[in-house]
Parts: structure tokens; sequence; C-alpha cells
């Protein structure tokens, strides 16, 4: 059988030394994974809140505009506007209908 090789010190240390070489390069590329991850999150939350705070004033603003048109449907601003710009009234015709036996 063949005997195992005796490392020396130096190579030991050398084999340390990329032991922690590559685990500092691992540490920090998980971090930075990490903090990546937790900035795009942060950017597509904010994202998000814009945009219901944004559909939230439309539809309040929707609902203020219906409410007006409603309003000017009613038949009683329709007169004072009317008489505001110079429209006449009319005045409501009695009609009669004869209704013979023959």
């Amino acid at each position: 059988m063949a005997r195992k090789k005796r490392l020396t010190k130096a190579q030991i240390a050398k084999r340390e030394n990329i032991k922690w070489t590559i685990m500092f390069i691992m540490t920090v590329t998980t971090i930075s994974l990490y903090l990546a991850a937790f900035i795009e999150i942060d950017k597509t939350q904010t994202t998000i809140d814009f945009n219901r705070k944004t559909l939230d004033q439309l539809n309040e603003n929707l609902t203020l505009k219906i409410n007006s048109v409603e309003k000017m449907k009613r038949a009683d601003v329709i007169s004072k506007k009317a008489k505001k710009i110079g429209l006449v009234a009319s005045k409501p015709e009695t009609l009669i209908v004869k209704i013979s036996n023959d």
C-alpha cells in the first residue's frame, strides 16, 4: 500500500487560506444577493403603494364627478341653469279630447 504523503506546514497554511478565502467570498456574495433582493422588494412595494393611492384618488374623483352629473340631471337645477342663460320656460297647454260613442 502506498503511504499518504505528509503535508508541510506551508501546504497546510495554504489550504487554510484557500478555505477562508472561499468562505469569505461566499459570505460576501450571499449578503450582496440578499441586499439586492431586499432593494428590489422595497422598490416593488413602493410602486404598489403608489398605484393603490393613485387608484383610490381616481375612484374618489370619479365618484365626485358622477355625483355632480347626477345633480345636473335634476329638474330644478336644469330650470335654474336655463333661467341664468335666459331661456324661457314653456307654459303647459291643456288639451281636451272628446270621445263620441257614434
